[in-house]
């Protein structure tokens, strides 16, 4: 049974979630869960979804048959069991329109109907490879057939921060065309810090933002691939379901396919392909609802620019000197998003699912397009922040932005998210200074702590040699992802520094980079020698174009085979992610034999190796 209570359901004025009971509902808990439960059973399927954007007529992918997902809410020492059941229709991965061709490559779009699932932030068990919590370095991926299911069984541990995070598809080939779909949902996990006074009395609200990247159908394409009846018409729907090696070309508008005989892109006649870059057509949504559009620019001098429209944002009402609670989680596939609330101070709580021990205070910043201008906090693709607004006592429409920025291939335009609404009787709500310590993250790392450093580097090849049916080679130190193979070896309980690099444009550093680890949180030191308040903690850390990031680890209960990666989706679909293996201390290095990276990444710290750290605490 999906429990709607006032402060689990998103904001908005009444008139809004009147005309929007699917957005109300996506955002309801999946059943209730009282406190004393000791475990969760939790159902998510995937299935694809009919819906209206704008006047346009998607069919878009979704969990529960909700963009987003359902919001699981769990607590720490819960065990939580998830069911993934695989209602999308079977895709068939070959070469169009030559079978034989295909070589079984894996960092191409493939296998788009199978899935599985990925709780992004949260502290518990790798569970990206088969069977869950291996440190098998040959195991496979999890993959759930159309048709099939898959039972997750997770024990959250005790001390897990409470906080906001998220899940979402992660089978390598399919991950970024069913999350720019719709397929991702938020998870609550609640703690110590939903009980502050302060915090307790505010009325919560999601903002959950994804993209839904789209193209037109095309001609002769089946209904039964997009899970519709035989001899239904679908010639006037968008999706995304490219055909296998199939690539959209941002320059020039067009679809082409690798042909390995003349090893060169050739011209189809096909609408959609595989994307790197910008779609034919793509919807920003916030809770479901559109708030802006990007079409392809046919000018081939402003094709990464592309058209903007601002559509009609989402809208939150506030009282003067009320204090409203908003969870907020970018989802989106590609998009790092500056953020800033006009003329609101933001009291900042938590970042990526991990509080602060006291608010952090951020000024208002100017609604402009000074490319200084981050806004009050920044946040890359999966990055979520949890803060706290106090209406101004001057009633008005405030805007909730995205500031435009150009750090990455596509130019990404200020967009209004939503608006606070202020009006009505005035209050005088108070705000918390002091938080709960999260103590898995807390006492933080000292410099004397770490034990080896790392370094990871990020790089764009263009053309793309390792990857020429995508046409790019999106590559982390020098190398295309393998399954197979596990790069990156750590103790269980070691504590580590990884230097994570995007180089300049001679190195392959075109673009900024967002690192994402599974399994454990990270403590953000200095980004290019600039140091971060003291216990910025973050899964996912945007790294700008000719940039080095540092960042501390230390590698918590959980052993097994995980991931790092791009996640900028289609640059991880496409290769831009490894393996790593965490072990026990005792236990040997494992036997698999390991390629030559290119470059040299571990050692231990010793000595004046010290000196050259970025942090000081």
């Amino acid at each position: 049974m999906t429990t709607i209570t006032r402060r689990d359901v998103i904001g908005g004025s009444a008139a809004v979630l009147a005309a929007a009971t699917p957005v109300a509902s996506a955002l309801a808990q999946v059943g209730g869960v009282p406190r004393h439960d000791k475990e969760q059973h939790v159902t998510l399927e995937c299935a694809f979804k009919d819906l209206v954007l704008d006047g346009t007529k998607v069919r878009a992918r979704a969990y529960n048959n909700s963009i987003p997902g359902p919001v699981i809410t769990t607590y720490p020492g819960q065990r939580l069991r998830i069911t993934v059941k695989n209602a999308l229709a079977p895709y068939e991965s070959k070469y169009w329109p030559n079978p034989s061709e295909w070589d079984g490559e894996h960092n191409v779009p493939h296998h788009l109907g199978s899935t599985n699932l990925h709780l992004h932030g949260m502290d518990v068990i790798p569970h990206l490879f088969e069977p869950v919590g291996t440190s098998d370095v040959h195991a496979p991926m999890i993959e759930i057939e159309p048709g099939g299911s898959k039972e997750y069984v997770f024990d959250i541990p005790g001390n897990h921060p409470p906080g906001f995070d998220w899940y979402h598809p992660h089978h390598h080939g399919s991950t970024v065309v069913q999350a720019a779909s719709g397929m991702a949902g938020g998870i609550v996990v609640l703690g110590a810090i939903d009980e502050v006074p302060e915090i307790k009395a505010a009325q919560q609200y999601y903002i959950v933002m994804q993209d839904i990247g789209l193209f037109p159908t095309d001609p002769g394409e089946s209904a039964e691939a997009l899970g519709l009846p035989a001899g239904t018409n679908i010639s006037d729907i968008w999706t995304y379901l490219p055909k296998q090696n199939a690539i959209w070309q941002t320059f020039g508008g067009k679809v082409t396919m690798y042909n390995p005989k003349t090893q060169k892109a050739e011209d189809t006649d096909l609408k959609g392909g595989f994307t790197t870059g910008d779609y034919a057509l793509r919807y920003y949504l916030v809770n479901g609802q559109p708030f802006f559009k990007e079409t392809h620019n046919p000018d081939p001098n402003k094709a990464t620019e592309p058209l903007a429209t601002q559509l009609t944002p989402f809208t939150f009402k506030m009282a003067p000197g009320e204090v409203a609670r908003f969870r907020m989680l970018n989802g989106n596939s590609d998009n790092y998003m500056p953020i800033a609330v006009e003329g609101h101070a933001m009291h900042l709580l938590a970042l990526d699912g991990v509080n602060f021990p006291k608010v952090r205070t951020i000024a208002p910043v100017p609604i402009d397009t000074d490319p200084k201008n981050e806004g009050q906090i920044q946040l890359a693709p999966a990055n979520r922040a949890e803060f706290l607004i106090k209406a101004s006592m001057t009633p008005g429409t405030y805007k909730i932005v995205q500031l435009q920025q150009t750090q990455q291939f596509l130019f990404s335009a200020q967009k209004t998210i939503a608006v606070i609404e202020v009006s009505g009787p005035a209050k005088d709500m108070k705000l918390p200074t002091d938080l709960p310590v999260p103590t898995r993250d807390y006492p933080l790392i000292s410099r004397r702590e770490v034990e080896h450093l790392q370094v990871v580097y990020f790089a764009d090849q263009f053309p793309g040699t390792q990857n020429p049916d995508v046409g790019i080679d999106f590559l982390l130190n020098g190398q295309q992802y393998e399954v197979e193979q596990v790069n990156y070896v750590v103790n269980r309980g070691g504590v580590e520094e990884w230097h994570l690099v995007v180089g300049d444009s001679q190195h392959g550093g075109s673009e900024g980079h967002p690192f994402h680890m599974h399994v454990n949180s990270f403590e953000v030191i200095s980004v290019n020698g600039k140091l971060l308040e003291p216990g910025t903690i973050k899964d996912t850390i945007w790294i700008p174009a000719e940039s080095t990031v540092v960042i501390r680890i230390r590698f918590k209960q959980f052993l097994g085979k995980a991931v790092f990666h791009c996640h900028i989706l289609p640059h991880e679909d496409t290769g831009m992610m490894q393996n790593f293996l965490i072990k026990r201390r005792d236990q040997p290095f494992p036997t698999a034999v390991f390629d030559l990276p290119m470059h040299q990444r571990r050692r231990p710290l010793l000595g004046q190796v010290h000196m050259d750290m970025g942090g000081q605490h």
